[in-house]
């Protein structure tokens, strides 16, 4: 759903995904390193080369003015690996370490509830069917090893006669995840909205909801260089020369269809959230998915209204927002929207059955609690981790501690690190508000087939 996708409290949640837009005993075992996943295209400072630690992939900076992917953005498939040496990692991504530790190593496993889990990989699994056993589950985050090695632990997580838990300790291996920088990441959550629409633009539904234009184009970087394996930039053609796409003012109902109308502070969360239901004055409902975005930084317009004075530095909550956006001058209105060059485009998709949530990065649908968004330069779609998430970095948070066993089916623009997740909390305001509430520290720990240890990239264990 992504997230293009990414976040504190409920009233933080928009402003931090704003302004941008979830003691343990390891064996006495030496660390592996290990190669990750290339995430979707972010625009990052001049690249800093990799150490030359096996196995190390790194991230380029897309051509000026043209960003990387967000939230609910699916990454470039890649084909079968060549038979011949691996292919040079991406610039940029540090090295993983991973310790092997036992499940009592894991913060309150034993009360921790892995029925989400299961039934999220079980998802998973379905995808890695598909797809060519001698394959390996990414091209970069190759510690994960080749779709054969997942084949049994597979077929046994549709045992219905099998305890989820009993599932999981008894052919799964814990790997604790660090850096050289260290272990503690950070975590946020998100959900899908509930918003209100309409099918006409009226005073109050204002901000319209667009398909994405018909000019609009990827490229697939890795095509021309093998370093930039799952970037990409958005663009569009003008007279001959590639171009970077329009910006969110330059935009308009002629450049992108326009499927319905929000008010603006809500469209504004839809797209940071990436998905989320429309509900019309009928009460028929529609599921908003993501289908793109044009390819422009994300600006801050919470930062915006803070640099305005209409809203206090500590005040630029959620619900401040929406109600600055309720009494708002339209002109004035405007210009805080368009701070933001980034915009989001979407497809509307019935709601056969409002028990299943949006489809993640990974094409499947995410499961509450149990579905992870991380950086896929680092974990792999399918990947099982458990997280343990302390000391939140607000002061308003129900969540003081989060214990989970979720699985990597997301990613998101926002959500960049090797230590990194971003939690599918489900649907509707009170997913919202759990969601809102969790910007806190976090540790990973990595569940791989017990046949399978952290592979590196040239292909050794």
């Amino acid at each position: 759903m992504v997230r293009l996708s990414l976040l504190l409290t409920t009233s933080c949640l928009m402003l931090v995904s704003l302004t941008a837009c979830a003691s343990v005993t390891e064996h006495a075992q030496p660390p592996v390193i290990a190669s990750a996943p290339a995430p979707t295209p972010i625009p990052v400072p001049a690249p800093t080369p990799a150490p030359s630690v096996v196995p190390s992939t790194t991230q380029v900076p897309p051509p000026p003015a043209v960003v990387a992917q967000p939230a609910p953005l699916r990454p470039a498939s890649s084909g079968a690996p060549s038979s011949s040496a691996a292919p040079p990692p991406p610039l940029d991504i540090v090295p993983l370490q991973f310790a092997q530790v036992g499940f009592d190593a894991l913060p309150e496993w034993a009360s921790t509830d892995v029925s989400a889990a299961r039934r999220a990989f079980v998802k998973s699994c379905a995808i890695f069917r598909v797809r060519p056993k001698d394959q390996p589950l990414s091209q970069v985050a190759t510690y994960a090893g080749r779709i054969r090695d997942w084949d049994t632990v597979c077929a046994l997580a549709t045992d219905a006669g099998l305890d989820d838990r009993l599932f999981w300790e008894a052919n799964f291996q814990p790997w604790k995840v660090a850096t050289e920088a260290g272990d503690i990441g950070r975590l946020t959550g998100y959900y899908e909205p509930v918003m209100m629409a309409s099918k006409v633009k009226t005073p109050v539904f204002s901000e319209p909801i667009q398909a994405r234009p018909a000019d609009l184009f990827e490229i697939d970087l890795g095509q021309f260089d093998p370093t930039l394996r799952n970037r990409s930039i958005v663009a569009r053609m003008d007279r001959g020369r590639v171009v970077p796409y329009w910006s969110r003012a330059q935009i308009n109902e002629a450049t992108a269809p326009v499927l319905a109308w929000g008010e603006p502070a809500e469209v504004l969360s839809l797209q940071v959230q990436g998905s989320g239901r429309l509900q019309f004055e009928d009460g028929s409902q529609v599921r908003a998915s993501f289908a793109g975005h044009n390819g422009h930084r994300f600006g801050s317009n919470a930062q915006e209204l803070i640099r305005r004075g209409a809203l206090p530095v500590n005040g630029a909550s959620m619900d401040a927002i929406k109600a600055w956006f309720k009494t708002a001058n339209p002109q004035e209105a405007r210009e805080v929207l368009n701070a933001n060059p980034r915009t989001v485009f979407f497809k509307l998709e019935p709601i056969i059955d409002p028990q299943v949530g949006p489809r993640g990065g990974q094409q499947v649908a995410l499961e509450p609690n149990g579905s992870l968004a991380v950086d896929t330069s680092y974990h792999p779609y399918g990947m099982p981790i458990f997280l343990a998430a302390d000391a939140p970095r607000v002061a308003v948070s129900g969540d003081v501690t989060v214990r989970r066993l979720v699985v990597a089916q997301d990613t998101g623009g926002a959500i960049r690190g090797p230590i990194r997740g971003d939690l599918y909390w489900g649907t509707g305001p009170e997913a919202g508000l759990r969601a809102g509430r969790i910007n806190h520290d976090v540790r990973f720990w990595v569940l791989l087939p017990k046949t399978l240890g952290p592979v590196t990239s040239t292909g050794g264990r």
